[in-house]
């Protein structure tokens, strides 16, 4: 137990910073979209809203290890099991 709550400090702490930067990023991208001259060519729009997608995803996986680790064992390893599952089909779902 003492080992995950040790660990929840590192998951807050990247999922802090995580969060931050995919803020950035989304208003990036979206001020992209509202103005009339797009200052993105599209290759690197395409790549950024990509990795806009997993970064949403990651981050919310960060921030729930953070909130899991504080918990039970019973409580950790489902979670882990399920942020697997969660991002292999995301994956498959977009990479085909």
């Amino acid at each position: 137990m003492i080992i995950l709550k040790s660990f929840s400090k590192v998951f807050s702490t990247i999922g802090e910073i995580m969060a931050f930067l995919t803020i950035i990023l989304i208003g990036l991208i979206y001020l992209n979209d509202v103005l009339p001259v797009k200052f993105l060519p599209e290759d690197t729009y395409n790549t950024l809203n990509n990795i806009k997608n997993y970064a949403v995803i990651i981050t919310i996986t960060v921030c729930g290890f953070a909130f899991a680790s504080k918990r039970s064992i019973i409580i950790f390893i489902p979670f882990c099991v399920l942020a697997v599952c969660a991002l292999a089909c995301y994956s498959i779902i977009v990479f085909g």
